[in-house]
């Protein structure tokens, strides 16, 4: 009898168990979707709390941080959408998008300054929080107009590709780009990858169509050197504010109009090499 009822506790101990553990499972498959994406956004609001409370003269190094843990953003969201660090800048096709890149660079850059600045004007010591000024952050016109310049690259390339995705290419053409990427196919003129786990950072500056696939793309080429040039000295000037100013902080850091004109030149003879055909057609019958 005692052998019985010792099994029979056994037994009942076991359901809750399993219970938890599914539980738990569960949990952990929904925490994938939507839970850790929040977490270096908590870790974001935590430095711009702690940061300007214990380190009121390390600006510079929050605003890196701030910037490291935007990029960490972006990692976790494109692991939950396509299971890779970079799915966030994974077109359609299955390749790594320019444009997408470059817009979520420039976004981070710009968040980051813009609540490292709020952040310390309204939290570090000696503020008077009497009035809502201290959070008032200026981005300079020339500094919108360069992101908008992104923002158009970025609604403006999925456009012209789509004009592409209707013509058909010589089947030499197809042979020829599958030759040169293994397990690719296409759709229309532009090459399309099978999952997102093939795409690669040679598509940053390699041809979208079948008749240039694998070869180097002159515009992208172009584009990818003048935004890293571009966007490695904004962020340097964003960091050398930080460090030299010790009062509160009114606006980011202008950037000079031949820096605007020279990222809309870059924008622009991306988009018309991009609009250009680089791919021979069937004739029709």
């Amino acid at each position: 009898m005692r052998s019985d009822g010792m099994l029979s506790a056994r037994a009942n101990l076991r359901i809750p168990s399993s219970m938890f553990i599914r539980a738990f499972r569960g949990w952990k498959a929904m925490t994938k979707s939507w839970l850790r994406p929040a977490i270096p956004l908590v870790a974001i609001a935590i430095v711009l709390v702690v940061g300007p409370k214990f380190l009121p003269h390390g600006r510079g190094f929050t605003f890196l941080g701030v910037l490291v843990l935007l990029a960490a953003e972006f990692a976790v969201i494109g692991w939950a959408i396509n299971d890779r660090p970079i799915g966030a800048f994974i077109d359609n096709r299955n390749r790594l998008s320019l444009s997408k890149l470059q817009a979520g660079a420039w976004t981070a850059v710009v968040l980051a300054g813009l609540a490292t600045a709020a952040a310390y004007n309204a939290l570090v010591p000696g503020t008077n929080y009497s009035s809502l000024t201290a959070l008032n952050v200026v981005i300079p016109g020339e500094l919108l107009l360069a992101m908008g310049i992104s923002a158009t690259s970025l609604v403006a390339t999925p456009s012209l590709l789509s004009l592409k995705a209707s013509e058909t290419p010589l089947a030499s053409s197809v042979t020829t780009a599958q030759a040169k990427l293994p397990g690719s196919s296409n759709n229309g003129k532009l090459t399309t990858r099978s999952s997102a786990a093939d795409a690669s950072w040679s598509d940053l500056v390699t041809g979208d169509e079948v008749g240039n696939a694998g070869s180097p793309d002159l515009g992208k080429i172009q584009q990818a050197l003048i935004t890293l040039l571009l966007l490695g000295c904004y962020t340097g000037y964003v960091y050398e504010m930080f460090v030299h100013t010790s009062g509160p902080i009114g606006t980011l850091p202008v950037i000079d109009k031949s820096f605007v004109w020279l990222m809309g030149i870059s924008h622009a003879s991306y988009l018309a090499y991009k609009a250009a055909p680089h791919t021979q057609t069937e004739s029709p019958s």
